[in-house]
């Protein structure tokens, strides 16, 4: 796959952070990546752990090459792209192209809002994390059928932040509502504190067993407790 910088025609962004670690979440949890978190969200969840991201004027100016360059540095071929909500940057299909044209693996991490670009590898892992009625975003805004039927159809993981029986009664109905493959659903606990994660996580793999769903550690919290970076 060619990248856009390859074929002389610029393409830059706006981007909060790279950084090196393991995924802390989902389906690969454990695994090394490096991290690429695109600037700009407009959903603005009330327990958002990134909120820095959200402004798309906030964060550094950077062109697509160097940056493929930095990333690539790294002794890692698993990139997680990431935000922010990475969909909305104007960089996010060139910089899939390019990493895909060095040979990564590529994650996405989304909110669900708009539909995975029909131009990008199939092979990219999304990592979808439908927002329930206790992230504060109304329904029109946080719920895109569309986008949810485009993602059933690349194989997506479905990640949902929960704090109590409510919310998983929530992500039932979903579940029900666009038949989302329960083999593919993850539930999460809601915390950015290591002791919250701790005193949550019992209930909600107790969830996990009722309804036969896979359960998403934090383990970056876990770990480092509420550090940014890692």
């Amino acid at each position: 796959m060619t990248s856009l910088a390859a074929t002389g025609r610029a393409a830059g962004g706006r981007l909060a952070e790279v950084f090196y670690s393991i995924q802390g979440e989902g389906a690969t949890a454990g695994l090394p990546a490096v991290f690429v978190r695109l600037q700009g969200c407009s959903v603005g969840c009330a327990w958002c752990d990134t909120k820095y991201s959200w402004d798309p004027a906030a964060g550094s100016a950077v062109e697509l090459d160097p940056l493929v360059e930095e990333v690539s540095a790294y002794p890692c071929r698993r990139a997680v792209v990431t935000g922010g909500e990475p969909l909305e940057s104007s960089m996010f299909v060139p910089l899939l192209r390019a990493l895909g044209s060095r040979g990564f693996s590529i994650e996405v991490e989304t909110s669900g809002i708009l539909p995975p670009p029909p131009s990008v590898d199939r092979a990219i892992q999304w990592n979808v994390s439908l927002k329930l009625a206790g992230s504060g975003v109304d329904e029109a805004r946080r719920l895109s059928p569309d986008a949810i039927r485009s993602f059933l159809a690349r194989d997506a993981w479905w990640k949902f932040v929960v704090t109590n029986d409510t919310d998983v009664s929530e992500v039932l109905q979903l579940v029900e509502r666009f038949a989302l493959p329960r083999a593919r659903i993850l539930l999460q606990p809601e915390a950015v504190r290591r002791k919250d994660l701790l005193e949550r996580s019992p209930g909600v793999v107790d969830a996990c067993k009722r309804h036969g769903f896979g359960f998403s550690p934090r383990l970056h919290v876990l770990l480092w407790d509420a550090k940014r970076g890692v």
